[in-house]
């Protein structure tokens, strides 16, 4: 994502227009999904909060390996592959690929429904079997936004992009603002209230599509495009597990088997935090910064990838390590002015993901760049050394020391990842 940039950039209204927007639009959707999540924290509570973020985990963590183009660098090929296509051909993709969707879907409700009462059962009142069905609803949406996704982005579209995830966000924030108003089971009507949203955003795609490519003059892809688009669709279940047990809160499986609710709320609050600080110094960078740079500085124009990969990794680690220090110092009063001192129990595992979210933000450029040279073999290897690392702290960590050891395992786990990740890309690019 972060080294691949135009290599022409005319006039100073076409850079900064496009960077300032989808900046700007990036931050509204960040703002409103935040103040859905205080304002959810607020009327649940830890436990219930903790229920309701847990069965949502357990809902769409798979969700990614299952669906078409939730994974950045499957929808950034795929959308490479049909962006090279005309018009109707693009159209025909986009039928190929949605039926081939269906399928997917049917395969992972199937799944779902099979495994959601021994889960109910194995986690107890952590995941009520209702619960769980309701929560699956959310998944349903998700699934097909990717080819959605994958659509605009062939087509260029990143500032309807940007408005259809702006507009995502405030349906959503809307919709909480009514849910707190209703008397019955909260958790699930918070549930429903994703739903609804996920599905309205996802029509709102699919009305933009129809709008912008002829798909009554659909073209059906030829042979070799369907052998394209389907190699494309292809991801590795191996990588997608690893990087689900080092980044996507894979202790909360701990957390709820033995611990209470509430334990499960502070450590998915404190991991999402986290995840948010990880994402913020890469989208600065690549929407507004770079090609203001590129502008305005035609020194720091990359002479190859070495050059872009060291300059890159330096523009994040300078945006990341002041974000990550005043979130630290400052998370006390963050976490009680927005949820309240109810959740408190969030500050210290909080900054002990800090620590590790820093080095995660600077990785991604080194994550992406590994991908780009198809090191697949090379990052199963640091995947599973991590994976292993927080399978065997996390079972006595979390046993001694609950919510902050589960901190502890996911921190040196992502820690040897993401800095593995530096130092693979840096041996890679010096051997070139």
């Amino acid at each position: 994502m972060f080294l691949q940039h135009p290599q022409t950039i005319s006039g100073k209204h076409n850079v900064i227009r496009p960077g300032i927007w989808r900046l700007t639009a990036a931050s509204c959707s960040f703002a409103l999904s935040t103040a859905a999540t205080v304002l959810i924290a607020r009327t649940l509570g830890p436990s219930a909060f903790g229920i309701y973020m847990f069965v949502l985990w357990l809902a769409t963590v798979a969700v990614p390996a299952v669906g078409v183009g939730m994974s950045m660098m499957t929808s950034r090929h795929m959308a490479e592959i049909q962006g090279q296509e005309g018009p109707r051909l693009v159209a025909g993709a986009f039928y190929f690929v949605w039926k081939r969707q269906y399928r997917r879907i049917l395969l992972y409700c199937l799944l779902y429904l099979l495994l959601a009462f021994p889960l109910s059962w194995f986690f107890a009142a952590s995941a009520p079997a209702l619960l769980l069905f309701l929560a699956g609803l959310t998944a349903l949406p998700l699934l097909l936004s990717g080819v959605a996704g994958i659509t605009l982005r062939s087509l260029r579209r990143f500032d309807l992009l940007a408005v259809i995830h702006l507009f995502g966000a405030g349906t959503n924030l809307f919709l909480v603002l009514i849910a707190i108003q209703l008397q019955g089971d909260r958790v699930g009507i918070f549930l429903l209230v994703s739903a609804i949203a996920g599905t309205l955003t996802l029509a709102v795609a699919l009305l933009c599509i129809m709008r912008l490519l002829p798909m009554r003059q659909a073209m059906q892809p030829g042979i070799l495009l369907q052998d394209r688009l389907t190699r494309g669709l292809n991801n590795s279940l191996l990588l997608f597990t690893l990087d689900v047990i080092v980044w996507q809160r894979s202790e909360l499986l701990l957390l709820a088997h033995g611990h209470s609710s509430a334990e499960l709320g502070f450590y998915a609050l404190s991991s999402a935090i986290s995840v948010r600080v990880i994402d913020i110094s890469p989208t600065l960078l690549s929407t507004c910064i770079l090609p203001l740079l590129l502008h305005y500085v035609p020194g720091q124009r990359y002479t190859n990838a070495g050059d872009a990969f060291i300059k890159t990794s330096l523009y994040v680690a300078c945006l990341t390590i002041p974000l990550c220090i005043g979130t630290l110092v400052f998370c006390p009063v963050i976490i009680s002015y927005c949820f309240g001192s109810a959740y408190l129990p969030v500050v210290t595992p909080l900054r002990i993901l800090l620590i590790s979210a820093a080095f995660g933000s600077v990785a991604t450029v080194s994550l992406t760049h590994l991908a780009n040279a198809d090191r697949k073999r090379a990052q199963i290897r640091l995947g599973t050394s991590a994976a292993l690392l927080n399978i065997v702290l996390a079972l006595p960590c979390i046993a001694l020391w609950g919510v902050t050891g589960a901190a502890l395992a996911s921190a040196a786990a992502q820690f040897v990842s993401a800095t593995g990740s530096i130092l693979m890309c840096r041996k890679l690019i010096l051997a070139t």
